[in-house]
């Protein structure tokens, strides 16, 4: 009788231990290690620095290496546009000849050259209208001739030059009529690049949440690796208090074979949590692009309640700022264009043109020909139309065709992209709210699993105990504690996924993307 009364004494000390050590008296409001304390701001620990959660995105945008290359697609998302403008650029050509004959048979020359020059400059302009303008001069030198078809005809060395201005005039007035195609292709251009833009930016959202996630990943696996240590040291002292038992002779040899058990599975549960916080660190690290070995302490202060949630509201939000939304509606209006586009390409081309050259003519003499040219005294101009049309131009009809289609299936694309929002904006409000409930849930269940757990300690003190059911208790509640982190984190989540349903995460955070991408040179 001594001996079991000093054993369960021994049984008592060892347990009220564990529970001073390692089991909360009372239960918590909240998990320990797992759920931080309300602060005044979110804020991250990385580095040794203490962040904001607009701190953290900032560095997110500026120093993610794929975001760092997706801001210079946002750059060259004009690029298209841009190159449009060559047609538009002024055009400058000169050309220099110099031609040598001989022995005519037909001409008073019998041996002589020629000089051609010309130095001119053109550009199309946005209403279809072509202006050129430029100097032409020429140079005729032939040499002395005894003779002309047989006769003895004496022909003198003769130079004579003809100089010339010019300027022409040509508008199109039916296919790109007053440069109606052009602006056409002008306005597709900066509409797809609109888009492209837009697309690229929505990109960088997404990564933002990547990154809010990642980190929230880190927190589950640190609060994990605490868990699994708790579980492996409470594993170690209870599997003592069996093996003194069954010294005793107090305790059953498969109690001692359980504990042995789970004390190894424990072991392995902390080597491989370890394992996986390494790999979440390494992840979030890259993810911000830091050195490997920063350290990230810490934790977010994680909403913990459930906002105000109006579906049509969120689905207005949805339709204006989508991206996807936006790029549909964008594919719709280039359809159109491109419609009208093919069009007009289908059509004649009739032009109007002018033509007007100034020009002199001098003999005998080197370079006289400038003021000649000037003078305006030997004018010439020009006025015409001319019209041209491809017959059986396969095409142009393909093309008619195929635009006529393409907008038929953007227009049956945004509706069905219209349905597709719909449902992922409410799917991810329900989101939203369930995961707030089983959030609720999980904390409800983590306090009855603490509660649970001090209770079987409690019974300690009448000496019932069921190494089992202690056992049983311990897992409960560590597993109940990570639980509710992992629901509160998923909760976080669900919250950033509806902002991001509504393309409002950089209006959530007040980050100015505008100013990031200013950056890039």
């Amino acid at each position: 009788m001594k001996t079991r009364l000093f054993t369960l004494v021994l049984l008592w000390n060892s347990i009220a231990g564990l529970s001073a050590e390692d089991a909360p008296a009372q239960p918590p409001a909240a998990a320990p290690a797992a759920v931080p304390e309300k602060s005044a701001e979110a804020s991250f620990t990385i580095g040794g620095v203490n962040l904001t959660i607009q701190d953290a995105i900032n560095i997110v945008l500026e120093k993610n290496l794929t975001l760092q290359s997706a801001k210079y697609d946002v750059v060259m998302s004009d690029t298209n546009a841009r190159k449009l403008d060559k047609k538009f650029a002024p055009i400058v050509s000169a050309e220099g000849q110099h031609l040598g004959f001989s022995d005519s048979p037909l001409s008073s020359a019998s041996r002589g050259y020629q000089y051609n020059g010309y130095l001119g400059i053109s550009k199309l302009f946005a209403t279809g209208t072509t202006v050129g303008g430029g100097y032409r001069y020429q140079q005729l030198h032939s040499e002395a001739s005894n003779g002309f078809l047989g006769l003895p005809i004496n022909q003198p060395a003769t130079t004579s030059t003809f100089n010339g201005y010019f300027i022409n005039v040509q508008q199109e007035l039916l296919k790109n009529s007053f440069g109606y195609a052009d602006r056409k292709q002008e306005k597709i251009a900066n509409k797809q690049a609109e888009g492209q833009r837009a697309y690229t930016v929505n990109l960088l959202s997404g990564l933002v949440v990547q990154a809010l996630t990642d980190y929230w990943q880190v927190t589950i696996q640190k609060s994990a690796l605490e868990n699994a240590r708790l579980e492996e040291k409470s594993n170690r002292q209870v599997r003592a208090i069996v093996a003194r038992n069954v010294s005793y002779g107090l305790g059953e040899t498969y109690d001692l074979n359980n504990y042995n058990a789970r004390v190894a599975m424990s072991t392995a549960k902390v080597s491989m949590t370890e394992q996986s916080l390494k790999n979440a660190t390494r992840k979030l690290l890259r993810t911000v692009n830091m050195p490997v070995d920063t350290k990230v302490e810490g934790i977010t202060n994680l909403v913990e309640t459930l906002p105000s949630l109006d579906a049509n509201a969120a689905l207005k939000a949805a339709m204006e700022k989508r991206v996807d939304f936006k790029n549909a509606k964008i594919e719709n209006e280039v359809a159109e264009m491109q419609t009208d586009l093919y069009g007009n390409q289908a059509l004649p081309s009739l032009t109007a043109y002018f033509n007007y050259v100034s020009q002199g003519t001098n003999q005998f003499i080197q370079f006289p020909g400038f003021p000649a040219a000037g003078s305006l005294q030997s004018p010439q101009w020009q006025v015409g139309v001319k019209a041209s049309y491809p017959l059986w131009d396969d095409e142009i009809k393909v093309n008619q065709r195929n635009a006529g289609m393409q907008l038929t299936q953007s227009r049956i694309k945004l509706q069905n992209l219209e349905q597709e929002i719909r449902d992922d904006v409410l799917t991810r409000l329900e989101n939203v709210r369930l995961n707030f409930e089983v959030f609720q849930t999980s904390r409800t269940a983590r306090k009855e699993s603490e509660a649970f757990y001090n209770r079987m300690l409690a019974r300690t003190r009448t000496g019932k105990l069921n190494f089992q059911l202690v056992g049983q208790a311990l897992e409960s509640m560590v597993a109940s504690r990570q639980k509710e982190l992992e629901a509160l984190v998923n909760y976080n989540i669900a919250l950033l996924q509806f902002d991001l349903a509504k393309n409002e995460i950089f209006e959530r955070y007040n980050i100015d993307v505008e100013k990031i991408l200013a950056k890039v040179k």
